[in-house]
């Protein structure tokens, strides 16, 4: 009987990529609450009508980032997640930065 999910090599990048992508949803709830201001103007206008809403949207694309990592994909799409797994790996550092930062 075949697997209906098989481990891909991308895997790890897509389960790291969905971690920081929910991490990145935390630290901007928890920013905005402080008066940040987001900086994505899609996100942003769905955070003001409703931050709830706001974080669901995040989580349900952390869930699919990561059942994306059960897919077989193209080498070129897996570029791309490696390219994705980089920026999210800056934008959680500048969200560390920021709250260290405000904690002084």
């Amino acid at each position: 009987m075949d697997r209906v999910f098989r481990i891909q090599k991308h895997l790890l990048v897509c389960l790291s990529l969905g971690l920081l992508n929910a991490a990145d949803a935390l630290f901007t709830h928890q920013l905005l609450q402080k008066g940040g201001r987001e900086l994505n103007p899609l996100m942003r206008s769905l955070y003001e009508y409703d931050p709830v809403i706001f974080l669901l949207v995040k989580f349900f694309f952390t869930y699919l980032i990561i059942a994306i990592g059960f897919v077989p994909l193209k080498r070129r799409v897996q570029i791309l997640l490696n390219l994705a797994l980089l920026v999210y790996f800056i934008v959680i550092s500048w969200h560390v930065i920021i709250n260290v930062w405000l904690v002084k």
